[in-house]
Order: C-alpha cells, then structure tokens, then sequence
C-alpha cells in the first residue's frame, strides 16, 4: 500500500457496516488491527459527527490523511489509542460550578427583591425587570459569536472570556450602591450578562473534553447543578439582608414608597454584602481559571473525543451554519424548539416576576416569603432535574416522559393560580415545589430529546437553539405579564401562562419518537 492511501481508499460500504479490506501496510500492521480499531469507535460517532443521514459510516467520511512520518501535524491512528483521565479535572468542575453559581445569582438578585430596588432607586417595576431581561437578550444576540468562540478558540479561552467580564461587571456594580446610580447597576447587569454567553452551555463542552465516557453525564449534570444553586443562592440571600417593608394603608402598585432614613441605611448596606462578596468571589474564579484551566488534556479521555481529534485534523466538521440550516429543515427539531421555549420561558418569566405575584398580593412584608419560595422552585428543580433524568434513561419513552412533565407542569400552574388567589401561604410552598419539581426537571429532557431528533448535528448547537427560544419567549411572557400584574393581577397573568403551557401539551402531540442517535448506534454496533 502508498504511503499516500487514505483511509476512504481503504473502506468499502456493505449494508450499514464498514468494513476494511485486507490490504498490506509498510509498517507491517495488520489490516484486522484497523479493522478493530475502527469499530472500536463507531458507538461513540453520535456525539461526534456531523453528517446529514441517519446511518453514518464515519470512517468513509474522513479524508485522504497522509502517513508521513515527519509530519507532525497529522494526527495518527496509533495516537487516537492512548487516552488518558487525569485527576484535575475534578477540580476544573468544582471551577466552573462556582463561576456559573455567580453568574446565575446575578440574574435574579434584583429582582427577587423588586419592591426594595423600585422604593430605594426611585424607579418603576419596568426597569427591575429589566436586569432579569437583559440575560435573555444578551443571549439572543450573541449566542452566534459566542458559538464561534467556543468552537473556534476552545475551553480556555472562553471561560477566561467570560469570567473576567463577570468579574468585572460584579466590580462596576460596587459602584451603584448609591441611590441615584440605578444606571451604573445596569451597566453592572449587562455585563455579567454577556458572561452568561460563555458559561450557559459550557458543562457539555467540559464533561466530553476532560471525563472518561462512563462520567460525562454526570459531568454535565453537575455543570448544570452550579447554575440552578446559584438561582437558588440568588433567590434566597437577596431578601434576607434586606430590611422589611411594612404594608400600609395606603400602598399602591404603581408607585414607590418614601423609606425611612433608618431603611435607606440598612439597605444600602445589604446592597454592599452583596456586590463587595460576589465581587471577590468572582475575581477569586478568574484567577483560578487563568492558573489551572487548559482548552483540553494532552491525550482524550475517551474514544470519542480521540476520533473528535482525528477529524478536527482532517478537517471533516460541518460549519455552524450548515448545522443550522440542516436543524431548520428538520420539523420535528423545529416543533421540539418550539415546545421548549414555551414552557422554560414561562419558568423564568414566573421567576422574574414572583417577587411582584407575592408581594402585590399578599403585601410587601411576604418579601422574604418571596424568596423562600423562588428558593423552593430551584430546590426542587433540582431534584426534578435528576429524577427526570433517571426515568427517561430507565424507560427510554422520550416522547412520552416529554408529553407527562408538561401537562404535569400545567397542573402545577393552575394549582399555583388557586393558591396565589385564595392567598394560602402553605399551598402556595406546595405548588412551587412542583412547578419547580417539572418545569426545571423538563430542562434536561429537552436537551437530550434535542439531541436526539437532531442527530447527527453537535449538541453544543442544538442546546443553543434551545437556549435562545427559552430566553425569546422568556422575554415576552415577562414584559407581557408585569402590566397584567399591576393593573389587574397575578390571576390574570398566571391563566396567561395557563393558555400557553396548553398550547405547548397540543404541540407535544405532534413530535415524533424519531431516536436518530440511538437508532444509528444501534446500526454501528
């Protein structure tokens, strides 16, 4: 054989199999080696190539690779056999959790605590909303260049990116602590938002490059876990050092309330703990980064990011915007999209706008209140998040599981709808311990749904399409439902989110069971 061969040359299509002919090699390897080798990697190619039919024969993709000895820059066979798990990479985890637990407790800082932001900076309910929103836009924006970054730059270069500028909106912060300087925290706001691009869909990124195959999904649960507590953190330390606002006879929605000078003190020292500590924190976590973080270990821990190597090296990977365009002409992915922005944007708008639902109703002295029950849906989103997990991987029914969590997740609003009418502070707990329960449990659901339909596109591209509809829609239902609130009720916006939870259950309907990755690692067995 030529040194030139390539392994196209070498293959030959039978059916669904590839299989390699005898041939002679200089180096006196044996075809049945490569052979071996070859289908050693085939059930890890879902999560790897990006191809357009259901049925891949990687190998037959590749191109012509030339086995030159001196040419260091090709990667070769025998290289793709040595992997390597190394112990740090726990550690670059448990990294990465407290970066995206500090940007997540941004989100909601302000918000949870609406009726204190609007009395202390003199502003409207609008613009606290505003510094939950702002996440949900930056995205929409810029989830393409920050794509381009992750991709093209790798791990290293991202999370420096984005945790250098979470370190820094957490310092512009420290400079709005003022009561006229509601501007500075916006800017503060925007910032940390743009660090949210290089953070949200990291843990998948970070599970593959650095654990073993056995590891990787618990990997990226755990990446996943730092940003839900950090909402938890967020909904829960915010009220607690802040002072309380007494009800008074003549409160009124839609203006703020003269604070004493007693209560302008104390919350404006709450506001510094606040931005001083996570200010800290997050150059702490910059600083670690900047130490420890590489793109990717020296040998891949798995035979999956091996063969990911060897086709970054021969140059086979679609462009994001071919995966793109073949997601857009994929109707179950489409309905799947659809489906997922519905009910997440009806979960973090309900999370923007708990504090106003509580305190409008029941007073401004259930603020806390408030807090503990934004605490409970992530809490419990948690848990949901998990055991969902579990039941989709023991019964397999993606389908199925997808269509019970969202007409569990509808009960659970309509429960909260009674509970918030009748103003029964435990029934209340108990609803947003189960909308938080199903609707932060369908999270994970959708993704490996996604990822499913969507084979054999990259996860990573799926999951940011996903993102960018949960935050359009999340954007809407928000800035739909703060009015209703103040002008009517919490009733009126929460049978809002009634009608488009319902409309998501019809939709569920029509995606089909099509289980493309599984179906072509069953083909590649």
């Amino acid at each position: 054989m030529a040194k030139n061969q390539s392994i196209s040359d070498i293959t030959n299509k039978n059916d669904d199999n590839t299989t390699i002919d005898n041939v002679g090699f200089e180096d006196n390897s044996s075809a049945s080696d490569l052979t071996a080798m070859t289908n050693d990697f085939r059930p890890s190619l879902p999560s790897s190539i990006n191809d357009c039919s259901g049925n891949i024969n990687a190998v037959q993709n590749f191109p012509s690779i030339n086995h030159d000895d001196d040419d260091d820059e090709k990667l070769s066979l025998e290289s793709n056999e040595k992997f390597e798990v190394y112990r740090i990479r726990h550690f670059l985890l448990l990294i990465f959790c407290t970066l995206s637990l500090t940007n997540a407790f941004h989100w909601i800082e302000y918000a949870i605590i609406e009726k204190v932001v609007c009395d202390y900076y003199r502003i409207s309910t609008f613009w606290v909303n505003c510094t939950s929103v702002i996440y949900m836009f930056i995205y929409i924006i810029g989830i393409t260049p920050s794509t381009f970054v992750q991709d093209r730059y790798g791990l290293r270069v991202c999370l420096l990116f984005g945790s250098f500028i979470n370190a820094l909106g957490s310092w512009v912060k420290c400079l709005s602590v003022s009561r006229s300087r509601f501007y500075v925290a916006m800017i503060g706001q925007t910032l940390v938002a743009i660090a949210q691009l290089f953070t949200l869909n990291i843990p998948p990124m970070l599970a593959a490059q650095w654990f073993p195959l056995n590891e990787v999904t618990r990997a990226t649960a755990f990446g996943v876990f730092g940003n839900q507590v950090g909402i938890a953190l967020g909904f829960l330390i915010p009220p607690l050092l802040m002072p309380e606002l007494n009800s008074t006879s003549n409160y009124d929605n839609n203006k703020t309330t003269n604070l004493s000078p007693e209560q302008i003190v104390d919350i404006e020292h709450g506001f510094n703990y606040l931005v001083w500590g996570l200010s800290i924190i997050t150059t702490v976590i910059f600083l670690l980064i900047l130490i420890f973080f590489k793109n990717r270990p020296e040998q891949p821990p798995s035979k999956a990011q091996a063969l990911i190597r060897f086709m970054e090296q021969s140059d086979t990977k679609q462009s994001y915007i071919q995966s793109i365009i073949q997601l857009a002409k994929n109707i179950n992915f489409i309905l799947l999209l659809i489906n997922y922005g519905l009910i997440t944007g009806v979960f973090y708008a309900l999370s923007t706008v708990l504090s106003q639902m509580i305190t409008r109703t029941m007073g401004p002295e259930y603020l806390v209140e408030a807090g503990y029950m934004g605490l409970t849906i992530t809490l419990s989103g948690i848990i949901g998040s998990i055991v969902c997990g579990y039941l989709l991987g023991w019964s397999g029914k993606f389908r199925l599981v997808n269509l019970l969590i969202y007409i569990f997740s509808l009960a659970g609003t309509a429960a909260f709808c009674v509970a918030i009418e009748i103003r029964h502070i435990n029934l209340l707990f108990i609803t947003c311990a189960i909308l938080g329960f199903f609707m932060t449990g369908y999270l994970p659901i959708g993704f490996e749904f996604a990822a499913e339909v969507s084979y054999p596109q990259p996860e990573s591209t799926s999951a940011g399409l996903l993102n960018a509809s949960a935050q359009i829609f999340g954007i809407i239902f928000t800035y739909a439902s703060t009015p209703i609130i103040d002008q009517y009720n919490s009733v009126w916006a929460n049978i809002g989110y009634l009608i488009v939870l319902a409309i998501g259950v019809f939709l569920s309907l029509f995606i089909k069971n099509d289980l493309r990755r599984q179906n072509a690692h069953m083909h590649s067995v």
